[in-house]
């Protein structure tokens, strides 16, 4: 008991030694936090300005606009397809050649760069103007114009610099060239690529079809320093941002790795397999391990942006004060959910170079036996068919039921066979076989049937109350339910002697009670009539007034025990589980009732461990089991008598024994004198109410131990069992 209780020490604190390197590793990442913003933000991030799909998104957009400019010019709206399908290639005007499908695909392409360009860049600023009509239009207060129309204004274009961090100005000639005139926030390598883009590339890559790109408009865009909207731009300019934290997060986090499987190789296997939680985790089947730890490992992807978040982004608290969290107390949410994240990443890390140890110590032809799922149903599908294998090969022959079973597959067999051969023929001789298997089926039935009749009528017979009801026939495929119904009705007949010995204890319990409870009572009554004389001497009265506190006491004695007998039966009592030393208790007991153990001629002998014996229990309860056991001892013991008294310190039970020689002869069982009311002298003419056994019993069973009477001649043994 002592090593398992050191090891198990041991291997707390060995738990709690790396779970707390873990946690601390977590909260060293956290604390870099700021570095690593410093460290992000010194580093040079792309340009969203430059990027292909921004380009793209412009050139898409000049599309929209130019639509739209001439909607406005003409009044009404107008198809996209008019504006820009001009021909296909390779036809006259004169070919029937259906167009419908390429007007509505361009129809519906503009109609998708409308929605990207109006809900998906809403901080995009933009300006067009019509340079024969000068009609323009724009989303903007922003004189954007004054990049076309004040370029020699250097104090315009200084605001206007300042205000935004990127602008580009876009020219369509007459014939839908594209020239660009101004650029700011992008290198001017972005033109070329601007310049690349063509209709071919937008629709269906059919260079066939000749469409036509906006003509006499300039298009200027801008993007303002301070976002107002959370958009594609905005997105994308956070995502860069977070991604110059990748490289400098994994530099730490290949560190914190590195310390973390560190730890896992050092310590020894036989230990570092019974740390809180490890052992279960590496038990699990590998084909789940192997979509865990990949899942959870997976996490460190967004790692960046979790440390970008943390660090850079107010909304975050935001949101938290929204749902409720004071301010006050976000950045501490905020700290302790990151310390999470990085403590199931590294405890993941952990456990994966345990696993391994694991495989490498248990050998991996015996990790595939026992911890994988695969192997698990192939030896499940193996013991299905041994086990269909081993009905087949051992079919008794010998039994009627198998031989008829056989006879009728063996026929049914030949008969298919042999109708399948002689082909139309074959039809004659169904209808033969089937009157003939209809002939012999009826007769099978009808056999069966009357044996289920003969069986129907014995459990009838059994139902009414006969429990003597033999079968004599044999009942064939029925013969298993012969037996288990001659069972049942031993089963019957046992309970019906369980109920007489019931109903009459019932009866006993009842005379009991009436008597132990009429007798003070009795007694009561009587010397309160005395008591009525007025002629009585003080020195009775006196005397009555003792017999009545006695009486009294013994009938509320008697009352306590059948409300704590009755409790402890229905199992509603409260119990207040400590360490309790056993032999501090028994030693408590025998002080306790010394007095009366000193009244009696007995002997006793006291035989306890020279340590302490500690078990998880209720101290007053346990203390009256003792003291019910002791007092008992004391009234049916054989005077001038030896009585033992042992406690026995086991590895994981502890054992208290009790044994006296009783005074009167034992005329009765173990069973019985643990019943309630129940006494060793059946005159009952000691006091006492008759349940100190039957409480005891209870009292020890509600606290998960076990209370056993042997009895030798006059011998009288009881034995308590208590779990550690």
């Amino acid at each position: 008991m002592d090593t398992k209780l050191k090891s198990s020490k041991n291997n707390y604190f060995l738990s709690v030694i790396v779970y707390i390197l873990v946690i601390m590793t977590s909260i060293g990442l956290v604390a870099s936090y700021p570095r690593i913003s410093k460290l992000a933000n010194e580093k040079e991030k792309p340009s969203y300005f430059e990027d292909y799909n921004f380009q793209m998104d412009l050139y898409k957009g000049s599309f929209v606009l130019y639509k739209d400019l001439l909607e406005k010019e003409q009044n009404k709206d107008i198809p996209a397809d008019e504006i820009f399908f001009k021909e296909y290639k390779g036809y006259s005007e004169n070919d029937m050649t259906d167009y419908s499908f390429i007007k509505r695909n361009i129809n519906y392409e503009i109609g998708n760069w409308n929605k990207v360009l109006k809900r998906e860049l809403k901080n995009l600023d933009y300006y067009i103007i019509d340079k024969k009509t000068n009609t323009f239009s724009s989303n903007t207060e922003k004189k954007l114009s004054d990049l076309i129309l004040n370029e020699d204004n250097k104090e315009v274009l200084n605001d206007l610099d300042n205000y935004y961090g990127y602008y580009m100005v876009i020219d369509y000639n007459e014939y839908g060239e594209i020239s660009i005139n101004k650029i700011k926030g992008a290198n001017e390598n972005v033109i070329s690529t601007f310049l690349d883009f063509q209709w071919k590339n937008l629709i269906n890559g059919d260079s066939d079809f000749v469409l036509s790109n906006p003509k006499n408009i300039t298009i200027v865009y801008g993007v303002p320093n301070d976002l107002k909207y959370v958009d594609r731009i905005s997105n994308y300019i956070n995502g860069a941002d977070s991604y110059a934290y990748e490289n400098i997060i994994l530099f730490y986090v290949l560190i914190a790795y590195i310390l973390i499987m560190f730890i896992s190789l050092v310590i020894p296997f036989r230990k570092s397999k019974d740390i809180i939680g490890v052992k279960n985790f590496i038990k699990i089947p590998f084909e789940l391990n192997i979509i865990i730890m990949p899942t959870i490992t997976s996490l460190l992807a967004l790692s960046p942006n979790i440390v970008y978040e943390t660090v850079n982004n107010e909304w975050v608290k935001e949101s938290l004060v929204r749902v409720g969290i004071p301010f006050e107390f976000t950045n501490s949410i905020l700290m302790i959910g990151n310390i999470a994240y990085w403590f199931v990443l590294l405890i993941t890390a952990f456990t994966a170079v345990l696993l391994i140890k694991y495989i490498f110590n248990k050998g991996l032809k015996n990790y595939i036996k026992e911890n994988t799922i695969i192997y698990k149903i192939f030896r499940l599908i193996k013991r299905i068919w041994t086990k269909i294998y081993d009905e087949v090969t051992n079919i008794d022959l010998n039994d009627k039921s198998n031989k008829i079973i056989i006879k009728i597959l063996a026929v049914n067999f030949i008969a298919l066979a042999f109708m399948s051969i002689i082909w139309f023929l074959g039809v004659g001789a169904a209808i033969i076989y089937t009157i003939f298997l209809y002939f012999v089926l009826r007769k099978y039935f009808n056999d069966i049937r009357n044996k289920y009749q003969i069986l129907l009528e014995a459990t009838n017979k059994i139902a009414e109350g006969n429990l003597d009801v033999t079968i004599e026939e044999e009942l064939g495929v029925f013969e298993p339910l012969k037996d288990e119904l001659q069972k049942i009705q031993k089963g019957f007949k046992n309970a019906v002697n369980e109920e007489v010995k019931s109903q009459r204890m019932k009866t006993e319990l009842i005379s009991n009670v009436s008597h132990d409870l009429k007798t003070p009572l009795t007694s009561i009554i009587t010397y309160i009539d005395l008591l009525k004389d007025e002629n009585i001497s003080e020195e009775n009265r006196k005397l009555y007034l003792d017999t009545l506190d006695r009486k009294s006491q013994r009938l509320k004695n008697l009352i306590e025990d059948l409300f704590e007998v009755s409790k402890a039966t229905s199992k509603n009592i409260q119990l207040n589980i400590v360490n309790v030393d056993i032999v501090s208790l028994m030693k408590q007991t025998q002080f306790e009732l010394s007095d009366k153990i000193e009244e009696s001629s007995l002997k006793f002998k006291w035989n306890f461990p020279g340590n302490k014996v500690i078990v998880p229990l209720d101290s007053q309860k346990t203390f009256r089991v003792f003291e019910n056991l002791l007092i008992n001892i004391v009234k049916y013991s054989m005077q001038n008598s030896r009585v033992f008294i042992d406690i026995i310190d086991g590895n994981e039970e502890v054992y208290v024994t009790l044994r006296n020689m009783s005074a009167n002869e034992i005329d009765f069982t173990a069973e019985e004198i643990v019943e309630r009311f129940a006494r060793g002298d059946k005159s009952r003419n000691t006091e006492g109410s008759g349940l100190g056994l039957a409480i005891a019993k209870s009292f020890v069973e509600l606290q998960g131990g076990t209370l056993n009477i042997e009895i030798d001649g006059d011998l009288f043994k009881v034995i308590l069992k208590f779990k550690k």
